[in-house]
């Protein structure tokens, strides 16, 4: 006979189950493994994992302190680095003032050397002119005089 068979056959199985003193000594033996597994391996489990959830927690808060302190650096790195950029561009600007002022300054003596150069040879230009004036106006004459002389033969 198959006892699937049975349509009561859940009734029957839970009326094999007795109750007796076993199942005092099974709840007494029950509520020790618990107590015992309580203190022996819950209890250090859970402590070991309230241990590792404050260390996350505490590294969390570590890196947000070092990232925010991380930015404040880079924050203060950044001022800096327009801070040395505004001077170097200033002595730049300073060292190109005094560049072109020097430059100024060398093209002005050059020119009052050349102008004082110029202004001396003019005058020697001047003077050889004249000479040359002077001896073209001597010769001019002489030659006029000698034309004269071949022209109106000495009578």
């Amino acid at each position: 006979m198959n006892i699937m068979a049975i349509p009561f056959y859940p009734v029957l199985a839970a009326a094999a189950i007795d109750i007796d003193g076993t199942v005092l000594v099974q709840m007494v033996v029950f509520l020790f493994v618990i107590i015992f597994l309580h203190y022996t391996l819950f209890q250090p489990f859970l402590r070991t994992l309230e241990a590792r959830q404050e260390g996350v927690h505490g590294s969390r808060e570590e890196a947000a302190e070092l990232d925010a302190r991380a930015a404040m650096m880079l924050v203060e790195f950044d001022n800096k680095m327009n801070g040395a950029r505004r001077d170097a561009q200033e002595i730049r600007e300073s060292l190109r003032t005094q560049g072109l002022s020097e430059q100024n300054e060398i093209v002005d003596e050059v020119r009052d050397e050349l102008n004082a150069k110029l202004v001396e040879e003019r005058k020697a230009i001047a003077a050889k002119v004249e000479t040359a004036l002077l001896e073209l106006n001597e010769r001019s004459t002489k030659l006029a005089q000698v034309m004269v002389d071949k022209v109106i033969p000495a009578a």
